[in-house]
């Protein structure tokens, strides 16, 4: 807590103007009186403390007021997430909104209501969304000189006036991007200024774009940013190969996908007397991308690359990530590198974490790789020379995986959408994406190096970045519990103190069975969500107690911090004052990271969910089999095998009068009952393209077997 907020609150320094208050302070604490003023101004800013009673400055304690971030409803309420306490979301009506809007942090009062449920109350809007708006233009005068736009989420439960610009050139329909100019609130719209047009609604891409920047995404890079892209070399020079490990004669290869333009991983191994040498050479993005740079302020902004359906938005340019950085078939390529030895049971006798220089040998890809290790003869005549590496690999792969078995890692089996489009940007078929023994060996590797570097710089003392996962909640781990006993499942120890090795042997027992997937499901929305942070936490879900991100410097920034920390600070000594900015700055950046992550996953599974919408448009009328994803107060969830999911409401599941079950996933009716991971039958009954939704209705069900 700031040290003035708390000794204000701890002396009772209320109700007095901001000069008295402010010396009251500065005598208090010892500092000087305007140190005292401008930080008093800040905590009103920040809502800490508020003018009551004309200028008399009170804590918001003392008037029992709660900072939160409101999410608005298309009906036009609100709830209110309370921050920094730990108190349920609190319910706003309409008529208590006052002038606040979707996403906007505002101290609110908390009523409770004869019936004993509680109800807030705007009390001050402490700080505008800034998020820019993205909706659908409708102009309806004849004039054309004011309009409305209808955002696209319905959390912004208010049309937007805004003005027309004739240098936009909008016209009625396209999607623009608003920023809120001002709000009075009442029966008034907030008011608003398009600040892009991004085409008709129908035209293709458009879609997506909108999505991108509801996000506030952005595919260009500012011109200081390309500058120095542009001015990277894009050949390996003489000065660049100082100090490093000569690895151009190895054998060395990238396995990606048949799409992927980007390599910045590839693999060589030997056979050794006693077991095997591997080598995993990762992109040296830090030689490129400095401290403070263009580049590199960008790309901590940003913190990670997405991944849409029909484009990415990268965290560095092209320039480097297609370019000097990625790890291109029969061309020199700058590394970071991990070559460890390890006997025949996969055990690690040594290791060594170096800066590299390779020239990769061939672009592989999983399906080659598959088809090699599958005996296919006409493949494996093809890349004749690596055969015998490849059969290498899958040979240390699967040793790697007994041991990461024998420890307990967990292999959920989640699957994913692959979503195919036509040259129109049209959805033509949606498929399971499937992974394969070429897949889940490189997998392996990097898991491997990953728990290296994380121990190389636990060892050595120093900061660094970590990617952890923590111990369950024992309350969500305990209603996983009784929903597997409601199948006739049991779950080895207890949902406090409950091990991997406990869930993987759950995971083993319901292999193939009928509920195995959603099993999977529901045991990974019980954990904890993965993140990056500056202490060493482990990682729960794939038993390790050493984990970082070091593989994918390309399309993530933790990773490149942590190539930094290995040339800094593990591969050099250093002093206290580098040890130190490094700390600091991992600190932030871990933040940082996560919440950039969160926002692109969300990004990602909108886009998504918009184009399995978009698939099922033509599909009204037809039935599917499916099972129960998701089980609620209003209805169920149901998913099909090629991943679509979608709503059967109250009124579209069969008629009975129902009652939800929560810690069962169960809704129970006298004659029909529905659980989660229960095979039914239904039918496509709608799409919504703006909600990215489709209805369906149950036909038919069957019980768990």
């Amino acid at each position: 807590m700031n040290e003035i907020l708390e000794y204000i609150k701890n002396n009772n320094l209320d109700y007095m103007v901001q000069g008295e208050l402010s010396k009251a302070v500065s005598d208090g604490l010892g500092i000087e009186n305007s140190q005292a003023f401008s930080e008093i101004t800040n905590l009103l800013k920040e809502g800490e403390l508020v003018l009551s009673g004309g200028q008399k400055i009170v804590s918001i304690d003392k008037l029992n007021l709660h900072k939160g971030k409101l999410t608005g409803h298309s009906r036009g309420f609100a709830f209110c997430k309370i921050l920094d306490e730990e108190m349920d979301d609190v319910f706003i009506p309409h008529t208590k909104l006052k002038n606040a809007l979707n996403k906007d942090v505002v101290l609110i009062k908390v009523n409770t209501l004869p019936d004993g449920r509680s109800e807030g109350e705007v009390f001050k809007v402490v700080k505008r969304n800034e998020d820019n708006i993205v909706g659908t233009l409708l102009i309806n005068n004849k004039n054309n000189k004011f309009a409305f736009v209808k955002p696209d989420d319905g959390k912004n439960f208010s049309d937007i006036f805004v003005k027309l610009d004739k240098h936009l050139k909008a016209k009625h329909l396209d999607k623009v991007v608003v920023r809120i100019t001002s709000n009075e609130g009442g029966n008034k719209n907030p008011e608003g200024r398009i600040v892009e047009v991004l085409g008709d609604m129908n035209q293709k891409g458009v879609d997506i774009l909108s999505i991108i920047r509801e996000f506030n995404l952005y595919e260009e890079f500012g011109h200081d940013v390309m500058e120095e892209a542009r001015a990277v070399p894009q050949e390996v020079r003489d000065i660049d190969r100082n100090g490093r490990v000569d690895f151009t004669n190895e054998q060395i290869v990238t396995i990606d996908g048949v799409d992927s333009k980007d390599f910045d991983d590839a693999i060589g191994i030997e056979k050794t007397e006693d077991g095997y040498r591997l080598g995993v050479h990762i992109a040296d993005v830090s030689y490129y991308v400095k401290p403070n740079s263009a580049l590199d302020k960008e790309a901590y902004k940003r913190a990670t690359s997405v991944y849409f359906v029909d484009r990415v938005l990268p965290m560095i340019p092209k320039e480097l990530s297609n370019g000097i950085c990625s790890l291109n078939p029969g061309v020199e390529r700058l590394t970071m590198s991990v070559v460890v030895d390890l006997d025949d049971h996969a055990n690690i006798k040594s290791y060594k974490i170096c800066q590299g220089i390779i020239k990769s040998s061939a672009r592989m890809t999983y399906d080659d790789v598959y088809a090699i290790l599958c005996g296919d003869s006409e493949v494996s005549k093809k890349y004749e020379s690596l055969v015998p590496k490849f059969k290498l690999m899958a040979e240390l792969h699967a040793l790697l995986m007994k041991k990461r078995e024998r420890r307990g890692a967990l292999e959920l089996d989640v699957p994913e959408a692959k979503i195919i489009l036509n040259d129109a940007g049209a959805v033509v078929d949606i498929q399971k994406y499937e992974r394969n023994t070429a897949h889940m060996l490189i997998e392996s590797f990097m898991l491997l190096a990953n728990e290296i570097v994380a121990k190389g710089t636990v060892d050595k003392h120093v900061p660094s970045m970590y990617r952890v996962h923590e111990q369950p909640d024992g309350m969500k781990m305990g209603a996983f519990f009784k929903f597997c006993s409601g199948l006739g499942l049991h779950v080895n120890g207890q949902p406090e103190t409950v091990t991997p090795k406990d869930l993987q042997n759950l995971l083993y027992e319901i292999k193939d069975r009928p509920y195995e997937e959603v099993v999977n499901k529901v045991m990974l929305r019980s954990l904890q969500k993965a993140r990056y942070s500056s202490k060493n936490l482990g990682h729960f879900g794939l038993a390790a107690e050493f984990y970082c991100h070091f593989t994918s410097p390309i399309r993530r920034y933790p990773d490149l911090v942590v190539h930094r920390v290995l040339k800094n600070l593990v591969l050099k000594t250093p002093d206290e004052n580098t040890i130190e900015h490094y700390a600091d700055f991992i600190a932030d950046a871990s933040l940082i990271s996560s919440e950039r992550e969160k926002l692109a996953e969300s990004a990602e599974r909108a886009v998504d969910d918009l184009k399995k919408a978009e698939f099922m448009q033509d599909k009204i009328g037809e039935r599917f089999p499916a099972i129960v994803s998701g089980v609620n107060t209003f209805g169920v969830f149901v998913e099909l095998d090629n991943t679509v999911e979608g709503l059967c409401g109250d009124e579209d599941l069969p008629r009975d009068t129902y009652a939800y079950i929560e810690d069962q996933y169960l809704l129970k009716g006298h004659e029909h009952s529905f659980q989660l991971g229960q095979k039914v039958c239904v039918e496509c009954v709608g799409t919504n393209l703006q909600k990215r939704q489709v209805s369906f209705k149950i036909v038919e069900s069957t019980k768990n077997d």
